[in-house]
Parts: structure tokens; C-alpha cells; sequence
């Protein structure tokens, strides 16, 4: 299951590499422990709370959630490692996202990570 779950993300990486990209970093705002999930291909997920770190950003992040909620981006960590995840909008928070990702990286509180997204009209 880990050599699926991995295969997956480098295609996901493969795909992000040929669009027209857009980086920015994050802050962290809270970040779970491996969740598991029955049945899931990846049986464990993670997921984190994100805004902008940089308020120069906030307006160009907010507007992307809205367009491309679900969307699958890469992040980097201040180790310069590359992870797929899919970045979803929270509604009632503005300007914050909710980062699926499966592999073993744990944050903390006010961590920084670049987001990496793909431009679409």
C-alpha cells in the first residue's frame, strides 16, 4: 500500500510540474497526528489548518480557495522536501485551507511551509 501511495504522489508531483505555477508560503495554524482511515489506499492521512504568512499573499490565497477548492498541490518544507496534497477551502474561515496529505511529515503550530498551485482561468 505505501509503494501505491507513493506512485501516487510522484504523479501527482509530474502533473503539478507542467502547469503554470503560483508559490506562496504558509503558516500552520494546527496540524493533526496520522489519522487512520478503513479502506483508504493510504491508510493513514494527515491534514493541517493553513492561511498566508506573508499578508501580501492573503488576497491571491483567498481567491485561488475560492476558484480551485479540492484542487491537488505540492508543499515544501523548510527541509526543501516535495509532498502532494489536496488543498480544500474552509468556508467560514476566510482565507484559511484544509491540507490533505498522507505522507509522515509532522508540523506544529506557526511552522512555515511554500504552497505550490497550479494557475487555471
Amino acid at each position: 500500500m505505501k509503494r501505491a501511495a507513493m506512485g501516487m504522489s510522484l504523479m501527482c508531483l509530474a502533473m503539478l510540474a507542467r502547469a503554470e505555477m503560483a508559490v506562496l508560503d504558509a503558516e500552520v495554524l494546527e496540524a493533526s497526528r496520522a489519522v487512520e482511515v478503513p479502506g483508504a489506499a493510504a491508510s493513514r492521512i494527515r491534514f493541517l489548518v493553513l492561511h498566508h504568512k506573508h499578508a501580501k499573499d492573503q488576497a491571491r490565497l483567498s481567491d485561488w480557495l475560492r476558484r480551485h477548492d479540492g484542487a491537488q498541490v505540492e508543499f515544501r518544507t523548510q527541509d526543501g522536501e516535495a509532498y502532494a496534497a489536496v488543498l480544500h477551502r474552509l468556508k467560514h474561515c476566510f482565507g484559511r485551507g484544509l491540507l490533505f496529505y498522507s505522507e509522515p511529515v509532522d508540523f506544529k503550530q506557526k511552522d512555515v511551509i511554500e504552497i505550490r498551485f497550479e494557475i487555471r482561468q
